[in-house]
């Protein structure tokens, strides 16, 4: 009698299963786990910043980074050129670049998804109306749609993310309208329908769950692309304004000193990179992970 029995043979959950996959990707897993440091680091900001965001030390204006000759460790991303803490500065900012985006990819996954699936599996003239109306607005690409509605509003990070909302839902809602016309057209759906499988049944129980990986990666592009978006929107004085510490923001005022003080637009940029490569290779290896997942079922 055998000790273990065959792996084949035990039954495991479809979550611990995609978990068990998702783990042999090192590097997706360590970008899971960064993630959740990064959200953690969110909502505990000011208790982990060292300093006051605008907290000014006299005498200590445009200090470069600890590694530098002329840094200091208290200081170690530098100062800005009213002597506040830089390090302080970017951790309290992931509130507004890193916590406004995921309010956007997390709306546009939750309404975009909803019209998406409603325009992807009706017919008639309301799903195709629909259809056209949201190519009209793909012509226009998302940063520039941004911008012109943010012009309407008064500058804000609130009215920035709004504005990307908005400009975010009609190419979230053509991708999902596409890939449901797509997966609606595939044989094994059509067999399920000649069998007499109910429309609600064949979305919720087989199309949505073939189609996760694709709204995974769809809402992390929605997610890069509103970090990018937001910063945009700050850079050009149409999102967050001063004092708050957005990234976007961050580099703005100091864009003038590039030359002087390099470090306080470049780390800023830095963070902002991170994250978003953070995003897409976790992403691309959770989505990855449920392909292999339904491939072996």
């Amino acid at each position: 009698m055998l000790d273990k029995e065959p792996e084949e043979f035990r039954f495991t959950s479809p979550v611990a299963e995609i978990w068990r996959l998702f783990r042999r990707n090192k590097v997706a897993l360590m970008c899971g786990y960064l993630l959740l440091a990064l959200l953690l680091l969110m909502f505990f900001a000011p208790l982990v910043a060292p300093h006051d965001i605008n907290m000014q030390f006299v005498g200590q204006e445009l200090l470069p980074p600890s590694w530098n000759s002329e840094g200091k460790i208290s200081f170690f991303l530098g100062t800005d050129d009213l002597g506040r803490d830089l390090l302080s500065r970017i951790i309290v900012g992931l509130r507004y670049s890193f916590g406004g985006s995921l309010i956007v990819a997390l709306l546009t996954l939750l309404i975009g998804g909803a019209l998406g699936v409603i325009a992807g599996t009706g017919q008639g003239i309301k799903s195709n109306i629909l259809g056209h109306f949201l190519d009209a607005f793909l012509s226009i690409p998302i940063l520039l749609l941004a911008i012109i509605i943010a012009t309407l509003r008064q500058p804000s990070l609130l009215n920035a993310i709004l504005a990307i909302l908005l400009a975010s839902l009609p190419y979230f809602i053509h991708q999902v309208y596409l890939a449901l016309q797509t997966e609606i057209n595939k044989e094994y759906v059509i067999m399920l329908r000649l069998d007499g499988a109910s429309k609600g049944y064949l979305i919720s129980k087989v199309m949505l769950p073939n189609l996760l990986p694709v709204f995974i990666r769809l809402t992390s592009r929605i997610f890069t692309l509103a970090m990018l978006d937001i910063s945009a929107l700050s850079f050009i004085a149409l999102g967050a304004q001063p004092p708050l510490p957005e990234w976007g923001a961050l580099i703005r005022e100091s864009i003038d000193l590039i030359y002087l003080a390099p470090w306080l637009s470049v780390l800023p940029g830095f963070a902002l990179i991170f994250v978003i490569i953070t995003a897409l290779l976790f992403s691309d290896g959770l989505a990855k992970a449920i392909e292999r997942y339904y491939r072996k079922i």
